[in-house]
Protein backbone atom coordinates (compact mmCIF):
# COMPACT_ATOMS: atom_id res chain seq x y z
CA UNK A 1 0.00 0.00 0.00
CA UNK A 2 1.56 3.23 -1.12
CA UNK A 3 0.58 6.71 1.16
CA UNK A 4 -1.93 8.92 -1.26
CA UNK A 5 -2.38 11.95 0.79
CA UNK A 6 -4.60 14.72 -0.46
CA UNK A 7 -6.72 12.82 -3.69
CA UNK A 8 -9.50 9.70 -3.07
CA UNK A 9 -7.25 5.97 -3.27
CA UNK A 10 -8.55 2.84 -4.77
CA UNK A 11 -7.28 0.08 -5.86
CA UNK A 12 -4.55 -1.53 -4.15
CA UNK A 13 -4.06 1.80 -2.13
CA UNK A 14 -7.52 1.95 -0.74
CA UNK A 15 -7.80 0.13 3.02
CA UNK A 16 -10.49 -1.97 2.39
CA UNK A 17 -13.34 -0.54 4.63
CA UNK A 18 -15.72 -3.66 4.73
CA UNK A 19 -17.81 -2.61 7.60
CA UNK A 20 -18.72 0.47 6.39
CA UNK A 21 -19.40 -0.48 2.79
CA UNK A 22 -22.02 -3.21 4.01
CA UNK A 23 -23.12 -0.73 6.10
CA UNK A 24 -23.84 2.00 3.54
CA UNK A 25 -25.28 -1.30 1.06
CA UNK A 26 -28.23 -2.12 3.56
CA UNK A 27 -28.99 1.11 3.65
CA UNK A 28 -28.92 1.43 0.00
CA UNK A 29 -31.48 -1.44 -0.02
CA UNK A 30 -34.01 0.10 2.71
CA UNK A 31 -34.23 3.56 1.06
CA UNK A 32 -31.47 7.06 0.50
CA UNK A 33 -28.81 7.53 2.73
CA UNK A 34 -26.69 10.62 3.56
CA UNK A 35 -23.24 9.37 4.43
CA UNK A 36 -22.03 12.26 6.48
CA UNK A 37 -18.93 13.14 8.21
CA UNK A 38 -15.30 15.41 8.44
CA UNK A 39 -13.37 16.19 5.06
CA UNK A 40 -10.10 13.97 4.12
CA UNK A 41 -11.95 10.69 6.16
CA UNK A 42 -12.59 8.61 3.06
CA UNK A 43 -16.03 9.09 2.20
CA UNK A 44 -14.92 9.70 -1.68
CA UNK A 45 -12.80 6.23 -1.71
CA UNK A 46 -15.77 4.33 0.11
CA UNK A 47 -18.24 5.67 -3.09
CA UNK A 48 -15.74 5.06 -5.22
CA UNK A 49 -15.13 1.92 -4.33
CA UNK A 50 -19.23 1.42 -4.04
CA UNK A 51 -19.25 2.54 -8.03
CA UNK A 52 -16.38 -0.15 -8.71
CA UNK A 53 -17.72 -2.95 -6.92
CA UNK A 54 -22.20 -2.18 -6.63
CA UNK A 55 -24.45 -5.34 -5.25
CA UNK A 56 -25.42 -7.48 -7.53
CA UNK A 57 -28.03 -6.16 -9.99
CA UNK A 58 -27.07 -2.45 -9.79
CA UNK A 59 -24.73 0.07 -10.94
CA UNK A 60 -23.05 2.78 -8.75
CA UNK A 61 -23.25 6.34 -10.64
CA UNK A 62 -20.81 8.61 -8.88
CA UNK A 63 -21.31 12.17 -9.62
CA UNK A 64 -18.61 15.20 -7.89
CA UNK A 65 -20.68 18.28 -6.81
CA UNK A 66 -17.73 20.26 -6.14
CA UNK A 67 -17.56 20.38 -9.72
CA UNK A 68 -20.36 22.08 -10.63
CA UNK A 69 -21.80 25.33 -9.64
CA UNK A 70 -25.80 25.48 -10.94
CA UNK A 71 -28.26 23.10 -11.07
CA UNK A 72 -28.54 22.31 -14.24
CA UNK A 73 -25.03 21.36 -14.14
CA UNK A 74 -25.87 18.58 -11.80
CA UNK A 75 -28.73 18.24 -13.48
CA UNK A 76 -27.06 17.89 -17.28
CA UNK A 77 -24.37 15.19 -15.62
CA UNK A 78 -27.07 12.57 -14.07
CA UNK A 79 -28.83 12.68 -17.29
CA UNK A 80 -25.28 11.84 -19.20
CA UNK A 81 -24.14 9.00 -16.49
CA UNK A 82 -27.42 7.74 -17.07
CA UNK A 83 -27.52 7.94 -20.66
CA UNK A 84 -23.97 6.11 -20.49
CA UNK A 85 -25.37 3.34 -17.97
CA UNK A 86 -28.27 2.83 -20.68
CA UNK A 87 -25.85 2.69 -24.02
CA UNK A 88 -23.26 0.49 -22.38
CA UNK A 89 -23.75 -3.04 -23.81
CA UNK A 90 -23.95 -5.69 -21.26
CA UNK A 91 -25.56 -8.97 -21.44
CA UNK A 92 -26.98 -9.62 -18.06
CA UNK A 93 -29.28 -5.98 -17.79
CA UNK A 94 -32.48 -7.48 -19.06
CA UNK A 95 -33.94 -4.05 -18.22
CA UNK A 96 -31.97 -2.41 -20.56
CA UNK A 97 -33.65 -2.59 -23.57
CA UNK A 98 -36.96 -1.30 -21.99
CA UNK A 99 -35.01 1.67 -20.56
CA UNK A 100 -33.54 2.44 -23.82
CA UNK A 101 -37.30 3.42 -24.82
CA UNK A 102 -38.02 5.51 -21.70
CA UNK A 103 -34.70 7.16 -22.68
CA UNK A 104 -35.57 7.97 -26.22
CA UNK A 105 -39.18 9.14 -24.80
CA UNK A 106 -37.58 11.34 -21.84
CA UNK A 107 -35.06 12.77 -24.74
CA UNK A 108 -38.73 13.86 -27.02
CA UNK A 109 -39.89 15.60 -24.01
CA UNK A 110 -36.86 18.17 -23.03
CA UNK A 111 -34.85 20.46 -25.44
CA UNK A 112 -31.20 19.40 -25.62
CA UNK A 113 -28.18 19.81 -27.58
CA UNK A 114 -26.11 16.64 -28.34
CA UNK A 115 -22.40 17.54 -27.55
CA UNK A 116 -19.51 16.53 -30.65
CA UNK A 117 -18.69 12.67 -30.19
CA UNK A 118 -21.97 11.04 -28.55
CA UNK A 119 -22.78 10.51 -25.47
CA UNK A 120 -22.89 14.40 -24.43
CA UNK A 121 -25.78 15.86 -23.72
CA UNK A 122 -26.92 19.94 -22.40
CA UNK A 123 -29.83 21.29 -21.85
CA UNK A 124 -30.64 24.20 -24.67
CA UNK A 125 -31.13 27.57 -23.29
CA UNK A 126 -34.84 27.96 -22.55
CA UNK A 127 -34.67 24.31 -21.02
CA UNK A 128 -32.30 25.69 -18.26
CA UNK A 129 -34.09 28.48 -17.63
CA UNK A 130 -36.87 26.19 -16.16
CA UNK A 131 -34.83 23.12 -14.89
CA UNK A 132 -38.13 21.78 -13.00
CA UNK A 133 -39.31 20.32 -16.07
CA UNK A 134 -36.84 19.14 -17.52
CA UNK A 135 -35.75 17.26 -13.57
CA UNK A 136 -39.54 15.89 -13.57
CA UNK A 137 -39.14 14.24 -17.19
CA UNK A 138 -35.97 12.74 -15.98
CA UNK A 139 -37.47 11.42 -12.61
CA UNK A 140 -40.40 9.72 -15.04
CA UNK A 141 -37.50 8.28 -17.09
CA UNK A 142 -36.33 6.66 -13.80
CA UNK A 143 -39.40 5.11 -12.72
CA UNK A 144 -40.41 4.06 -16.15
CA UNK A 145 -37.01 2.49 -17.04
CA UNK A 146 -36.88 0.52 -13.27
CA UNK A 147 -33.25 1.00 -14.06
CA UNK A 148 -31.49 -0.01 -10.81
CA UNK A 149 -29.02 2.63 -10.09
CA UNK A 150 -27.56 4.09 -7.13
CA UNK A 151 -26.62 7.98 -7.43
CA UNK A 152 -23.65 8.42 -5.68
CA UNK A 153 -23.80 12.54 -5.06
CA UNK A 154 -20.08 13.78 -3.33
CA UNK A 155 -19.97 17.19 -1.74
CA UNK A 156 -23.80 17.52 -1.63
CA UNK A 157 -24.34 20.31 1.16
CA UNK A 158 -21.12 21.94 -0.24
CA UNK A 159 -22.91 22.27 -3.57
CA UNK A 160 -26.32 23.48 -2.01
CA UNK A 161 -24.43 26.03 -0.25
CA UNK A 162 -22.67 27.18 -3.44
CA UNK A 163 -25.91 27.55 -4.78
CA UNK A 164 -27.59 29.56 -2.12
CA UNK A 165 -24.29 32.23 -2.58
CA UNK A 166 -24.77 32.74 -5.89
CA UNK A 167 -27.76 32.20 -7.01
CA UNK A 168 -30.69 31.96 -3.69
CA UNK A 169 -31.52 30.51 -1.08
CA UNK A 170 -34.88 29.92 -2.92
CA UNK A 171 -33.40 28.09 -5.26
CA UNK A 172 -31.72 25.55 -2.88
CA UNK A 173 -35.45 25.55 -1.43
CA UNK A 174 -36.85 24.50 -4.98
CA UNK A 175 -33.77 22.41 -5.22
CA UNK A 176 -34.35 20.24 -2.07
CA UNK A 177 -38.03 20.43 -2.88
CA UNK A 178 -37.95 18.52 -6.18
CA UNK A 179 -35.30 16.19 -4.68
CA UNK A 180 -37.45 15.19 -1.60
CA UNK A 181 -40.64 14.46 -4.45
CA UNK A 182 -37.75 12.39 -6.74
CA UNK A 183 -37.29 10.16 -3.29
CA UNK A 184 -40.60 9.62 -1.86
CA UNK A 185 -41.74 8.83 -5.73
CA UNK A 186 -39.11 6.14 -6.36
CA UNK A 187 -39.59 4.82 -3.04
CA UNK A 188 -41.12 1.68 -4.40
CA UNK A 189 -38.27 1.93 -7.59
CA UNK A 190 -34.85 0.36 -7.37
CA UNK A 191 -33.11 3.96 -8.16
CA UNK A 192 -30.98 5.33 -4.96
CA UNK A 193 -29.83 8.43 -3.98
CA UNK A 194 -26.75 8.99 -1.17
CA UNK A 195 -25.18 11.66 -0.43
CA UNK A 196 -22.20 12.68 1.29
CA UNK A 197 -20.66 15.60 3.06
CA UNK A 198 -17.98 17.42 4.42
CA UNK A 199 -19.92 19.94 5.89
CA UNK A 200 -22.78 19.29 8.07
CA UNK A 201 -25.84 18.97 5.65
CA UNK A 202 -28.61 19.25 8.67
CA UNK A 203 -26.91 22.36 10.04
CA UNK A 204 -26.98 23.74 6.78
CA UNK A 205 -30.23 23.54 5.48
CA UNK A 206 -31.37 24.38 8.92
CA UNK A 207 -29.24 27.72 8.43
CA UNK A 208 -31.32 27.90 5.50
CA UNK A 209 -34.06 27.00 7.06
CA UNK A 210 -34.56 24.35 4.67
CA UNK A 211 -34.53 21.54 7.50
CA UNK A 212 -37.67 19.68 6.80
CA UNK A 213 -36.30 18.99 2.64
CA UNK A 214 -33.84 16.02 4.32
CA UNK A 215 -35.04 14.73 7.34
CA UNK A 216 -36.03 11.46 5.72
CA UNK A 217 -31.95 9.92 5.20
CA UNK A 218 -31.02 7.44 6.61
CA UNK A 219 -28.05 8.85 8.28
CA UNK A 220 -24.76 6.73 8.04
CA UNK A 221 -21.83 8.91 9.94
CA UNK A 222 -18.27 7.31 8.60
CA UNK A 223 -16.07 6.30 12.12
CA UNK A 224 -12.53 6.39 12.66
CA UNK A 225 -10.24 2.66 11.90
CA UNK A 226 -10.46 0.54 14.92
CA UNK A 227 -7.31 0.20 17.02
CA UNK A 228 -6.88 -2.97 14.80
CA UNK A 229 -7.86 -1.99 11.72
CA UNK A 230 -5.37 1.48 12.30
CA UNK A 231 -2.48 -0.91 13.06
CA UNK A 232 -3.01 -3.33 10.11
CA UNK A 233 -3.37 -0.10 8.24
CA UNK A 234 0.13 1.03 9.53
CA UNK A 235 1.52 -1.72 8.59
CA UNK A 236 0.78 -1.71 5.35
CA UNK A 237 1.64 1.35 4.68
CA UNK A 238 5.04 1.11 6.05
CA UNK A 239 5.96 -2.01 3.79
CA UNK A 240 4.63 -0.23 1.04
CA UNK A 241 6.47 3.09 1.51
CA UNK A 242 9.61 1.12 2.54
CA UNK A 243 9.65 2.74 6.01
CA UNK A 244 10.63 0.77 8.92
CA UNK A 245 8.33 0.81 11.81
CA UNK A 246 7.90 -1.76 14.84
CA UNK A 247 4.84 -3.09 16.17
CA UNK A 248 5.42 -0.92 19.72
CA UNK A 249 5.91 1.86 17.22
CA UNK A 250 2.42 1.41 15.29
CA UNK A 251 0.63 1.57 18.83
CA UNK A 252 2.81 4.89 20.22
CA UNK A 253 1.35 6.78 16.80
CA UNK A 254 -2.31 5.65 17.79
CA UNK A 255 -1.52 7.14 21.21
CA UNK A 256 0.05 10.10 19.94
CA UNK A 257 -2.72 11.08 16.99
CA UNK A 258 -5.43 9.74 19.47
CA UNK A 259 -7.36 9.62 16.19
CA UNK A 260 -7.11 6.62 13.48
CA UNK A 261 -8.29 8.59 10.60
CA UNK A 262 -6.49 7.16 7.45
CA UNK A 263 -5.32 10.72 6.66
CA UNK A 264 -3.76 11.28 10.11
CA UNK A 265 -1.85 8.23 9.76
CA UNK A 266 -0.70 8.88 6.77
CA UNK A 267 0.21 12.31 7.35
CA UNK A 268 2.82 10.47 9.92
CA UNK A 269 4.32 8.17 8.20
CA UNK A 270 4.94 10.69 5.70
CA UNK A 271 6.87 12.28 8.75
CA UNK A 272 8.90 9.12 9.87
CA UNK A 273 9.97 8.57 6.16
CA UNK A 274 11.44 12.39 5.88
CA UNK A 275 13.11 11.68 9.13
CA UNK A 276 14.44 8.08 8.32
CA UNK A 277 16.01 9.71 4.94
CA UNK A 278 17.25 12.99 6.74
CA UNK A 279 18.81 10.89 9.58
CA UNK A 280 19.57 7.48 7.82
CA UNK A 281 18.25 5.71 10.92
CA UNK A 282 16.34 2.46 11.09
CA UNK A 283 12.69 2.43 13.05
CA UNK A 284 12.06 5.55 15.35
CA UNK A 285 12.11 4.59 19.01
CA UNK A 286 8.77 5.79 21.53
CA UNK A 287 11.40 9.46 22.10
CA UNK A 288 11.74 9.68 18.11
CA UNK A 289 8.38 9.31 17.32
CA UNK A 290 7.18 12.08 19.86
CA UNK A 291 10.12 14.24 18.79
CA UNK A 292 8.41 13.57 15.44
CA UNK A 293 4.96 14.17 16.05
CA UNK A 294 5.74 17.53 17.75
CA UNK A 295 8.31 18.98 15.53
CA UNK A 296 6.99 16.82 12.10
CA UNK A 297 2.74 17.19 12.35
CA UNK A 298 2.34 20.18 14.60
CA UNK A 299 4.70 22.46 13.81
CA UNK A 300 6.02 21.57 10.57
CA UNK A 301 5.24 23.29 7.18
CA UNK A 302 3.99 20.16 5.60
CA UNK A 303 1.05 18.89 7.19
CA UNK A 304 -2.12 20.98 6.11
CA UNK A 305 -4.34 19.14 8.00
CA UNK A 306 -5.16 21.18 11.37
CA UNK A 307 -4.40 24.40 9.48
CA UNK A 308 -6.97 24.06 7.21
CA UNK A 309 -10.03 22.57 9.85
CA UNK A 310 -9.39 25.91 11.48
CA UNK A 311 -9.58 27.52 8.39
CA UNK A 312 -12.52 26.48 7.26
CA UNK A 313 -14.57 27.15 10.54
CA UNK A 314 -16.27 30.20 8.22
CA UNK A 315 -17.41 27.65 5.95
CA UNK A 316 -19.35 25.96 8.30
CA UNK A 317 -20.53 28.58 10.71
CA UNK A 318 -21.28 32.98 10.33
CA UNK A 319 -22.29 35.60 12.47
CA UNK A 320 -22.73 34.75 16.22
CA UNK A 321 -22.30 31.14 15.75
CA UNK A 322 -18.62 31.52 14.25
CA UNK A 323 -17.45 33.96 16.83
CA UNK A 324 -18.87 31.19 19.54
CA UNK A 325 -17.15 28.06 17.27
CA UNK A 326 -13.89 29.79 18.00
CA UNK A 327 -14.00 30.70 21.31
CA UNK A 328 -14.80 26.70 22.00
CA UNK A 329 -12.04 25.52 20.38
CA UNK A 330 -9.47 27.99 22.10
CA UNK A 331 -10.78 27.34 25.45
CA UNK A 332 -11.50 23.57 25.20
CA UNK A 333 -7.65 23.44 24.49
CA UNK A 334 -7.23 24.13 28.01
CA UNK A 335 -8.80 21.51 29.91
CA UNK A 336 -7.36 17.81 29.76
CA UNK A 337 -10.25 16.25 30.86
CA UNK A 338 -12.75 18.32 28.35
CA UNK A 339 -15.88 20.91 29.25
CA UNK A 340 -19.74 19.98 29.84
CA UNK A 341 -22.42 21.94 28.71
CA UNK A 342 -22.52 23.73 31.47
CA UNK A 343 -18.54 25.29 30.78
CA UNK A 344 -20.05 25.89 27.22
CA UNK A 345 -23.13 27.54 28.48
CA UNK A 346 -21.17 29.92 30.37
CA UNK A 347 -18.82 30.70 26.95
CA UNK A 348 -22.41 31.61 25.00
CA UNK A 349 -23.22 33.93 27.74
CA UNK A 350 -19.98 35.55 27.87
CA UNK A 351 -20.28 36.56 24.27
CA UNK A 352 -24.04 37.09 24.66
CA UNK A 353 -24.27 39.01 27.61
CA UNK A 354 -27.87 39.83 27.72
CA UNK A 355 -29.73 37.44 28.91
CA UNK A 356 -32.82 38.94 26.91
CA UNK A 357 -31.32 38.73 23.25
CA UNK A 358 -29.57 35.19 24.37
CA UNK A 359 -33.29 33.54 24.76
CA UNK A 360 -33.47 35.01 21.31
CA UNK A 361 -30.64 32.60 20.33
CA UNK A 362 -30.93 30.16 22.16
CA UNK A 363 -30.68 27.23 19.59
CA UNK A 364 -27.31 28.81 18.79
CA UNK A 365 -24.87 26.97 21.22
CA UNK A 366 -27.05 23.45 20.20
CA UNK A 367 -26.42 24.64 16.78
CA UNK A 368 -22.36 25.43 17.28
CA UNK A 369 -21.85 21.36 18.94
CA UNK A 370 -23.70 19.63 16.69
CA UNK A 371 -21.64 21.23 13.80
CA UNK A 372 -18.65 20.65 15.58
CA UNK A 373 -19.15 17.31 16.22
CA UNK A 374 -20.31 16.33 13.01
CA UNK A 375 -17.38 18.16 11.17
CA UNK A 376 -14.45 16.39 13.35
CA UNK A 377 -13.61 18.79 15.62
CA UNK A 378 -14.92 17.43 18.99
CA UNK A 379 -16.35 14.26 20.38
CA UNK A 380 -18.43 13.21 23.66
CA UNK A 381 -15.80 10.90 25.97
CA UNK A 382 -17.64 7.94 27.50
CA UNK A 383 -14.36 7.90 29.19
CA UNK A 384 -14.33 11.30 30.57
CA UNK A 385 -18.13 11.67 31.79
CA UNK A 386 -19.85 12.45 28.47
CA UNK A 387 -17.28 15.48 28.83
CA UNK A 388 -16.41 17.01 25.46
CA UNK A 389 -13.17 17.34 23.86
CA UNK A 390 -10.94 17.25 21.09
CA UNK A 391 -11.62 14.37 18.61
CA UNK A 392 -7.98 14.08 18.29
CA UNK A 393 -4.96 14.97 19.62
CA UNK A 394 -3.39 16.53 17.06
CA UNK A 395 -5.82 19.12 16.77
CA UNK A 396 -5.73 20.05 20.53
CA UNK A 397 -2.26 20.15 20.47
CA UNK A 398 -2.60 22.05 17.10
CA UNK A 399 -4.64 24.97 18.79
CA UNK A 400 -2.75 25.03 22.08
CA UNK A 401 0.07 26.17 19.76
CA UNK A 402 -1.97 28.71 17.86
CA UNK A 403 -3.29 30.14 20.29
CA UNK A 404 -0.90 29.96 23.05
Amino acid sequence: MKSRIGPPVSGDDFYPRGIVIERLRRALRRGNVSFLGPRRTGKTSILKAIKAAPPDGFIGVYINLEEHNTVVAWLEDMIRETKAVIDEPHPSREWVKGAAKAFSRFLSRIETIDLPGGGGITLAPTAAKEWRPVADAFLRLLVESQAPIYFLLDEFPWFLGFVARNSSVEEVGHVLSWFRHARQALSEHPARFLVTGSIGLKGLVRRLGLAPTVNEFDTVEIPPLTDDEALSFLESLSIGEDVLLTVPGRRQILKLLGANWPILLQLFVSEIQEWQIVHRKGAPSKTDLAQIYREGLINGSRNKYCSEMLDRLPKAFIGGELLLAREILKRLRLPPSGMTHRDFEAIHASLVPDAAHRAIVADELDNVLDTLKHDGYVVQSPKRGNRTIFASNILRDYWIKRFS
